[in-house]
């Protein structure tokens, strides 16, 4: 079991630092969240500030513990799994700690997040806030890093056979280097 830290107070907070992995260049976004957030609040922020769309289960890996979201439907290998809810960031980390969350277990896109810093601010954090990041995140259901290389290569090069179609499935263009912080956080803003 993971040592439980002491309380902060209102006005403690973390700064994650959130890259994903196999991916190069390197996606990442850096966030500041409130102590007291609990890691079901946590993965809508990700959610957030990588635009994915909540589309497929995910799990946080703390230690020697894994959390996720209770399901009907699970593996026999994932009966071990604690419950997220509720569970809040200073319960269970501190400056430095490192843990991963993963996204689509059949892409299984896993995220390194490393507690950059716990401080104390002079303003109550009440949302998340993105402070920095670098690249798109891959779409979803590309196939893991292996379809995220091969979408890219696809969408660089109009002449390729399936430039067209792959233009069509995704929605238009697509830039990999796009990454706008004004948006992450106005969808950071729509959580509830």
């Amino acid at each position: 079991m993971i040592e439980k830290r002491k309380l902060p107070t209102a006005k403690t907070i973390f700064q994650l630092r959130i890259s994903l992995r196999e991916t190069d260049p390197e996606i990442w976004r850096r966030v500041l969240v409130p102590a007291t957030m609990p890691l079901d609040k946590l993965h809508d922020v990700i959610q957030a500030v990588f635009g994915w769309w909540d589309y497929h289960l995910h799990a946080f890996n703390i230690g020697d513990a894994r959390y996720s979201v209770p399901h009907d439907e699970w593996f026999e290998d994932d009966e071990e799994d604690l419950d997220e809810h509720g569970v809040k960031l200073h319960r269970l980390l501190a400056q430095g700690d490192r843990f991963t969350y993963e996204y689509d277990f059949g892409d299984s896109w896993v995220h390194d997040i490393k507690v950059e810093s716990v401080e104390n601010v002079e303003v109550t954090l009440r949302r998340a806030v993105c402070i920095d990041g670098a690249r798109a995140r891959p779409p979803e259901d590309c196939g893991g890093t292996s379809g995220f290389e091969e979408f890219k290569a696809i969408m660089a090069d109009p002449r390729h056979e399936e430039h067209e179609s792959m233009t069509e499935w995704f929605g238009g263009p697509f830039d990999p280097e796009r990454f706008s912080i004004a948006e992450a956080n106005a969808t950071i803003q729509r959580l509830h």
